[in-house]
């Protein structure tokens, strides 16, 4: 009998086997990966839009003068003094969709805000994208305030 060197069937099987084994929990890994982080940078951009949009808020409130926040859309809300030397605010949010509340109420198409009459109001926002399952949505709440001239008078 001869002695020939090589591999038998049942080791390239095996080697097959194993790599294949070996590729698909790389691949899957790699997968999850790149969906965490997909899903990070969709929170961190929601954070950020949600963010802009209290800051837009906080700079109309500051002007003193009353103003109407619409929810145009689920995704879209206009900010509209009522002081024709602030200019108006439209924030459009795509693609989240955005629940607000002002001192715990709901606002359901318009809430009208008069930074005269309540000295702070307490904003809550709450963040969905109902087109991606892994979304969780992202509640924030802010407060805002008109910072009042000295001696509590309005007309200095």
């Amino acid at each position: 009998m001869t002695n020939q060197r090589g591999f038998t069937l049942i080791e390239l099987l095996a080697v097959f086997v194993l790599t294949f084994v070996v590729g698909s929990l790389v691949f899957s890994i790699l997968t999850q990966s790149l969906n965490n982080y997909e899903q990070s940078e969709l929170r961190s951009q929601a954070q950020t839009d949600v963010n802009r949009l209290i800051f837009q808020i906080r700079n109309v409130h500051q002007s003193g003068s009353p103003y109407t926040i619409d929810q145009l859309n689920p995704s879209t809300i206009a900010i509209t003094p009522e002081d024709d030397s602030v200019s108006p605010v439209q924030f459009n949010g795509e693609p989240f969709q955005y629940d607000m509340a002002v001192n715990g109420s709901n606002i359901n198409g318009s809430k009208t805000m008069n930074p005269q009459d309540v000295s702070a109001y307490s904003i809550t926002v709450t963040v969905r994208q109902p087109s991606n399952d892994r979304f969780n949505p992202i509640e924030l709440e802010s407060s805002i305030s008109r910072l009042q001239p000295s001696g509590g008078d309005d007309s200095q």
